[in-house]
């Protein structure tokens, strides 16, 4: 209970003055209450100017001040000892951790760390930066990393951060929280980063001073919001990377004869023939990879092959129910330090929840093959690597890759067309469009909002232009 007598709005704040000593130089902030002078020193400017910024602040309210200890009513409230940013952005990780997904861990962690180099209190015996950005990223905001045994050097890394950045409470000061946000936005360059990175590093580093003001670390949010950009953020698909019926069936061909290994290849233990199916399910059920490479057997419904009257296997419509993916991540940013994140419901649905996908009679063929070639593991998972566990992203990527090299022109190869696995899913949406299935119906096979599908795939859409023009000829004659 603060003393009703003890209060007074007569309240003068001067300027901060500047004393150099034998043992350095000190900012002092100098202000009075009733009849009682006040002064605060600090060792850095910033720290002064961000103390009497709150004091001219308290006055401008018109709120009352303590005659005994000089603060307003509102600093008197905070009894909270001061805590480092280093302290405050290890503490808003574990926060955060156990809520989102690797890929959004690393995110923060990225923004954080940029965040960081602009808040040192010093550069003398500041470790080398490269070492230093790492340690903070990998290991300081890693829940997974921090608990492991560190190498010494960034061990002796940490340990000089968290003794040199400035306390959260010096963010109050609108110069100091600018510098954060402009670090962050930034690459190692001092480069604006593409506009979706901004707004996500931006985001970022605003919820974790939000979460500073509920910590009472901080009086309110001094970020702002981003500076405004024409820049379009939604990624649009560069229709040069969908390839045609031909070029996707040479690709998928050509997959069957990768090996990565020699070793591999003399022991019959080529990857290639696995792959097929894999990168089938993206260009025929627009499959995302995180996807596609946690099939289970019961996420299938194909119904058995019929056989014609020459013998040969007939394949009819199935369904494929994408039930739980698993992100390609960062080891350091899972929780069991793999390199794939906890397995988590698809995009756009609930947990729990399945989004079921058309499958053409060609994948289902290719599935049926796969199934009979290679079975499946213990877990039920289709593809796996050729000596078990998981499919590494790593070597559907090399398979991919020179496959690619083997089947385009030069010229091909040096386009965009094909250029990741990923393009397979892009063609199939593609196609689903220009066959004139309706917009609702893509959006949910390809687990979109059909306002982000339409961003999407803006450029995909073939003959709209050739439309447009003739409406626009047609409109001339008229005229």
């Amino acid at each position: 209970m603060i003393d009703s007598d003890d209060l007074s709005y007569k309240v003068a704040v001067w300027k901060v003055t500047t004393y150099k000593g034998t043992r350095g130089t000190t900012y002092r902030v100098r202000w009075k209450v009733g009849t009682e002078e006040f002064k605060e020193p600090f060792k850095k400017r910033a720290q002064a100017d961000a103390f009497r910024s709150q004091l001219v602040q308290a006055q401008s309210r018109g709120e009352a001040f303590s005659l005994s200890k000089g603060l307003p009513v509102s600093m008197l409230r905070e009894e909270r000892p001061e805590m480092s940013w280093y302290d405050f952005a290890v503490a808003y990780v574990d926060h955060k951790w156990p809520d989102i997904s690797a890929k959004h861990r690393g995110n923060i962690a990225f923004a954080l760390m940029m965040a960081t180099t602009a808040l040192f209190t010093t550069e003398r015996g500041m470790p080398d930066p490269a070492l230093l950005r790492a340690a903070l990223r990998r290991w300081a905001y890693s829940k997974t990393y921090r608990a492991a045994e560190r190498p010494p050097e960034v061990e002796d890394a940490l340990r000089w951060a968290s003794r040199h950045t400035r306390a959260v409470g010096e963010l109050a000061d609108p110069k100091v929280a600018d510098a954060a946000v402009r670090a962050a936005i930034r690459d190692l360059e001092g480069r604006k980063l593409v506009v979706g990175s901004q707004r996500r590093n931006h985001g970022i580093l605003k919820a974790a001073l939000a979460y500073a003001v509920s910590e009472g670390l901080l009086e309110r949010n001094p970020i702002g919001e981003l500076e405004a950009t024409t820049s379009r953020s939604v990624h649009q698909v560069d229709r040069r990377c969908v390839v045609n019926p031909e070029q996707a069936r040479n690709l998928l061909d050509k997959v069957r004869e990768y090996g990565y290994e020699e070793t591999e290849r003399r022991q019959g233990m080529k990857s290639g023939p696995r792959l097929v199916a894999f990168f089938g399910s993206m260009y025929y059920a627009a499959l995302r990879p995180e996807e596609a490479v946690n099939l289970r057997k019961h996420n299938l419904s194909l119904p058995a092959p019929r056989i014609d009257a020459t013998g040969s296997p007939v394949y009819d419509w199935g369904e494929i129910y994408v039930e739980e993916v698993t992100p390609d991540a960062r080891p350091e940013f899972t929780d069991d330090g793999t390199s794939r994140d906890t397995r988590r419901g698809p995009k756009q649905r609930e947990a729990g929840e399945v989004r079921p996908v058309p499958c053409p009679p060609e994948l289902a063929r290719l599935f049926w093959e796969h199934l009979e070639g290679f079975g499946t593991d213990p877990e039920g998972r289709l593809f796996t690597g050729v000596r078990g566990g998981p499919l590494a992203t790593i070597t559907y990527r090399r398979a991919w890759a020179w496959a690619r090299e083997e089947v385009l022109s030069e010229a091909e190869a040096r386009s965009p067309l094909a250029r990741r696995p990923y393009d397979l899913r892009h063609t199939c949406v593609s196609t689903w469009l220009n066959a004139g299935v309706s917009e609702t119906l893509v959006a949910q096979w390809a687990g979109h909002s059909v306002a982000v599908l339409k961003k999407i795939y803006a450029k995909c859409l073939v003959g709209e232009e050739d439309r447009a023009k003739r409406q626009i000829e047609e409109a001339l004659r008229r005229s």
